[in-house]
């Protein structure tokens, strides 16, 4: 199955069941409802043009690690850096 995500609701959705289609800046999107390509139709931009950021955490073979830096690592992002340890 060739599965996709409605950008409005993020509902994972089958290309061959989509409720709606709508294309913007050449890219084709599908919707699971009416609802969802309506209000996607109204403001394109507002689910199309989003920074799109890593997650906080890795996952290598099933175990799942936060990455440097983020909430939960242990406080190393408090740490000074290392040519920062030597200076008062």
């Amino acid at each position: 199955m060739d599965q996709v995500k409605d950008p409005v609701c993020g509902m994972m959705i089958s290309r061959a069941s989509a409720v709606g289609k709508a294309w913007h800046k050449g890219q084709e999107y599908n919707f699971c409802s009416d609802t969802c390509r309506r209000a996607f139709e109204s403001e394109p931009q507002r689910y199309t043009d989003t920074e799109r950021h890593e997650p906080p955490y890795t996952e290598t073979k099933g175990f799942v690690a936060p990455k440097f830096g983020s909430a939960g690592s242990g406080g190393l992002e408090n740490e000074p850096i290392p040519e920062m340890h030597d200076k008062k």
